[in-house]
């Protein structure tokens, strides 16, 4: 099997979904061998496909996280949408715990942990992924794991996830009580996943044992969570509290992040954590003599990842949706990802507002020393629209330059700085430096002025850091 795809050489199939093909391929523009994903031909014509493609190019490259795949470029090729992306040698964990069994209960708690990951810098740019499940999690050949198929994830709000024949859009054995019925879905859908997962990492089976579409839809509305350690002697007991305390019909029983599940999951596993797997390295797969390309034993998979504009980063609270900007089109209708730490500029009318004076009276260490100076808005209940946020200390101050570049006006914040519990101080234990316009006095001002991806947050000493302000 080799053909040719635009600059692509395509070499073998990956895998066959519902939705189209992951295909091994040759870029002879940049000498690697990458995963192509094409959208099947029959869906090519299908708007309703040809979104949710488009979806999971645009979701996943907002984010920065190791357990998320990057994406190098995606675009349209012959009338076919494509997904360029890192391969990744690996089984998906569905296929390990077919062909394995249950995971030891350490491993379950170590890749919980990573997917837990995942999941919370998807959740803190407001996206929940909504079909967590094993099948959708690749664990490479030193047990790094990676959640792919954001090809549903959407922004956290009403449930409007259906297929037109009215199915809820998912997988059933996974999916919380709240997608079955006309009720919002935020990110704790996913905390009700991840912890059916964790159950099935645990014991082999999946949480609940019915064969029918109408059966399984009852279990989760109405059968107690299952405990995993009555089918398998000897796990401690306190996985029971976790999965039933993640599997809670109310959402508002569960745990209140994907990250407080996997903390409790390790506390139920006792003893030390476990040393994390280590990132396998970046570096892309080259050709250096012949096209022949190694075959492996294992089925490589991929989904995208990296950040297609804004350095949005997992920026936990941060919801920058600058993916949606592309770059004009090449002769082959193909669009290369712009680098993670670019952001494009949004048009903002002018609205009049009423704006809060900023206190300038900062942290001198915190200020990084850019003609724009540091503010400090004070907690006071105002309102600001974060238009970017930067994570990596290396890259602060180009990260923010660029972000003020493309956002005349605007002025940069350093979240420890200000004292401000609504905000997310830290990433991976780097500060949290955050673009953003204003503040405003009143919600509806700092509504005005959110255009495109850009979103609103209250600054307090008492809202979630998650928490965004709906406009």
């Amino acid at each position: 099997m080799s053909w040719q795809f635009g600059p692509y050489r395509v070499e073998s199939l990956i895998a066959r979904g519902g939705m189209g093909e992951v295909l091994r391929a040759y870029d002879t523009r940049h000498d690697r061998v990458v995963a192509l994903k094409l959208l099947a031909p029959e869906f090519a014509a299908d708007h309703d496909f040809q979104e949710r493609f488009r979806r999971e190019a645009h979701a996943v490259a907002r984010l920065r996280e190791p357990h998320v795949i990057p994406i190098h470029a995606y675009g349209e090729i012959d009338g076919r949408l494509y997904l360029d992306m890192r391969l990744v040698e690996g089984d998906d964990l569905g296929s390990r715990l077919t062909a394995g069994g249950p995971l030891a209960p350490a491993d379950a708690v170590d890749v919980v942990g990573q997917v837990a990951q995942a999941l919370a810098a998807a959740h803190a740019e407001g996206l929940v992924h909504r079909d967590v499940k094993p099948s959708n999690v690749l664990v490479g050949p030193t047990g790094f794991a990676y959640l792919v198929d954001f090809g549903i994830a959407r922004a956290a709000g009403p449930a409007t996830g259906l297929t037109a024949t009215g199915g809820a859009v998912g997988t059933l054995d996974y999916m919380a009580p709240e997608r079955f019925a006309d009720a919002p879905a935020d990110h704790r859908v996913d905390v009700y996943a991840l912890a059916c997962v964790l159950h099935q990492c645990l014991t082999g089976s999946k949480p609940f044992a019915a064969t029918t579409a109408a059966a399984l839809i009852g279990a989760h509305l109405h059968q107690p969570p299952p405990r995993p350690s009555s089918l398998r002697p000897g796990l401690p007991a306190a996985f029971d509290d976790v999965v039933a305390r993640g599997m809670a019909k109310d959402p508002a029983e569960r745990f209140a992040s994907v990250t407080e599940l996997a903390a409790a999951a390790r506390a139920a596993l006792g003893g030390p954590r476990p040393v994390p797997a280590a990132a396998p390295p970046t570096r892309q797969a080259t050709r250096t003599t012949s096209p022949a390309v190694p075959r492996s034993s294992k089925a490589p998979w991929l989904v995208a990842g990296v950040a297609l504009v804004a350095l949005v980063a997992v920026a936990a609270w941060f919801l920058v949706d600058r993916a949606s900007s592309r770059a004009g089109a090449a002769p082959t209708s193909s669009t290369t990802a712009p680098p993670p730490t670019t952001s494009s500029p949004a048009s903002v009318p002018p609205v009049t507002t009423t704006q809060v004076t900023v206190q300038t009276s900062v942290v001198p260490a915190a200020d990084l020393g850019l003609t724009t100076p540091l503010s400090t808005p004070a907690c006071d209940g105002s309102y600001v629209v974060v238009l970017g946020s930067a994570v990596t200390p290396a890259r602060y101050r180009t990260d923010v330059q660029q972000l003020l570049n493309a956002h005349p006006g605007a002025r940069y914040l350093h979240t420890p700085s200000t004292g401000c519990g609504s905000l997310r101080q830290q990433v991976d234990g780097a500060d949290v430096y955050a673009v953003f316009d204003g503040p405003f006095t009143g919600k509806e001002s700092a509504c005005a002025r959110r255009t495109g991806a850009a979103y609103v947050k209250r600054l307090d000493t008492t809202s979630s850091p998650v928490a965004v302000v709906t406009c």
